[in-house]
């Protein structure tokens, strides 16, 4: 059983990476069931290797894979050297003589000069005494089929029955993915045990999952084994991977593996503003931002800067005394509208950490740019918020993720000492267009020192906040922060016109 997991494994390799190129040599079958036969009798598969293209080719590399049981062998006329005209043909004869009972593969390798992928044609059989032979194994249904996924996510699951046809009983010896794609699917439930008697007319249930690896048809061979069965079980499993296709990715991420910081964007167009709220020296809260462009297909990048400024409390708002500086780079990469990673290089440190979406309340919106001529009919309040009039405070604001009945508020500021502070609130609705909650301030694991350490999160509630809005597009903030009560009024930032709607 070792060398037909050794071979299935190197099957799976070799077809992995001849699958990318188109094909022009034909084989009637490249993979070979010889099933059950007795030990000291022999059987004779017959294949016919043809020249389906419009060029000729010739064989660079002809012969068995060293993997290949002792059971089999080989007559061909596609030998080393051999030149197939367009239309021409050779002949591989697979001969199959089990000297011992119990199961063997094996495999005959056809390389190539042409542009089509070299091909490995596969065979198993199993030595048996007469004994054997007693049960077939029947999948529910015959095959397979995944519909469209996106490259680099997984699918839901594929339900799927197993059943022992009869006569007899069998026990599962061997569940083996094969194929070109045979590391893009998966059992990830499985009560089809190994080792487990399955009676007669009784069926086991397992699942399949599809997480693609690259585009176009995936197709691969589920394959079980038992000392019973007269000849493999084999599934055949089909699926089709298209292009990740991402939507707005405007709200707050996180790592959920490390509670206690994380990156609010506001995308509208091909930018994404990025507000990253995190840790310095002495556990501070600190945030840094940074303008990322669409710099690739579902990648955005840019310069990452520190601001200092007037405290959140400075009447009026000094403008003049907010002072950028870029600090490093940032490059937002998705691979999905939830997840992703964050890559950032700040200072002499680069880092790269996976991040999702948070979700946290009752309904996600669905968010698109362009989508509302006039935002004040708005009726989801998820974006990037400043005061009003637009550009009258430039240099703090807002990042409001709004799910169903709660907005997370994300308040990027400055401290009495003009360093960046954040501070955050989960506002609950409290009226028709009210929202209310506490207001916090945390503590952390600074931003440099990795790994990020959630147990040094400490979260400090110093007041509370609240959102009116009075439309889609203006509302009136009011805090209370450290016993002291202020008002302001705010609207959504639109650095890329219409701007962004949520619903």
């Amino acid at each position: 059983m070792n060398k037909l997991l050794a071979l299935l494994a190197i099957v799976a390799c070799a077809a992995l990476g001849d699958a990318r190129a188109a094909g022009l040599m034909c084989i009637g079958n490249d993979v070979v069931q010889f099933g059950n036969k007795l030990v000291g009798s022999y059987n004779t598969a017959h294949l016919t290797v043809s020249n389906c293209g419009a060029q000729a080719w010739s064989f660079t590399g002809v012969g068995l894979h060293p993997a290949t049981g002792p059971a089999f062998d080989v007559d061909s006329t596609c030998t080393t050297g051999l030149t197939l005209a367009p239309g021409a043909h050779c002949t591989v004869d697979v001969i199959f003589a089990p000297l011992e009972t119990g199961q063997t593969s094996g495999g005959y390798r056809l390389q190539n000069t042409s542009a089509t992928p070299n091909e490995l044609v596969t065979f198993y059989g199993r030595g048996v005494d007469p004994r054997a032979g007693t049960a077939t194994l029947a999948f529910e249904p015959a095959s397979a089929q995944f519909p469209a996924q996106w490259v680099g996510t997984r699918s839901a699951p594929l339900p799927m029955l197993l059943r022992n046809l009869g006569p007899g009983p069998l026990t599962l010896s061997a569940a083996v993915f094969t194929g070109p794609a045979a590391y893009d699917f998966s059992r990830p439930s499985n009560a089809c045990t190994l080792g487990t008697p399955l009676p007669a007319g009784e069926a086991c249930a397992f699942s399949l999952s599809f997480l693609p690896q690259a585009l176009g048809t995936r197709l691969a061979n589920l394959v079980f084994d038992a000392p019973e069965l007269a000849s493999l079980a084999v599934l055949q499993i089909h699926g089709v991977s298209t292009p990740v296709t991402i939507g707005n990715v405007g709200g707050i991420w996180w790592n959920e593996s490390e509670p206690g910081w994380g990156v609010y964007f506001s995308h509208q167009g091909d930018t994404v503003f990025a507000i990253w709220f995190t840790y310095g020296v002495g556990d501070e809260p600190v945030w840094f931002v940074a303008v990322l462009q669409k710099s690739g297909t579902n990648t955005f990048s840019g310069t990452l800067t520190s601001v200092t400024g007037p405290p959140d409390d400075t009447q009026p708002f000094d403008r003049a005394k907010v002072v950028e500086t870029p600090v490093g780079a940032m490059v937002l990469t998705l691979a999905g509208n939830d997840r992703g990673t964050l890559s950032y290089s700040i200072k002499g440190l680069s880092e790269t950490r996976a991040i999702s979406r948070m979700r946290f309340g009752s309904a996600v919106p669905t968010c698109a740019w362009g989508a509302l001529a006039d935002l004040a009919n708005a009726t989801n309040f998820q974006d990037l918020w400043w005061n009003a009039p637009a550009g009258s405070e430039s240099g703090w604001g807002i990042g409001l993720t709004h799910q169903g009945d709660v907005i997370f508020a994300t308040w990027f500021t400055y401290g009495p000492d003009g360093k960046p502070r954040w501070l955050i609130a989960t506002a609950s609705k409290s009226g028709p267009s009210t929202y209310t909650g506490p207001l916090s301030t945390a503590t952390g694991s600074p931003y440099f020192i990795a790994p990020f350490d959630p147990s040094a999160v400490v979260e400090t509630i110093v007041g509370d906040a609240t959102f009116d809005f009075s439309d889609g597009n203006h509302a009136t903030f009011t805090y209370t922060l450290d016993g002291v009560t202020h008002t302001k009024q705010i609207t959504r930032q639109v650095f890329a016109s219409p701007g962004t709607d949520c619903q």
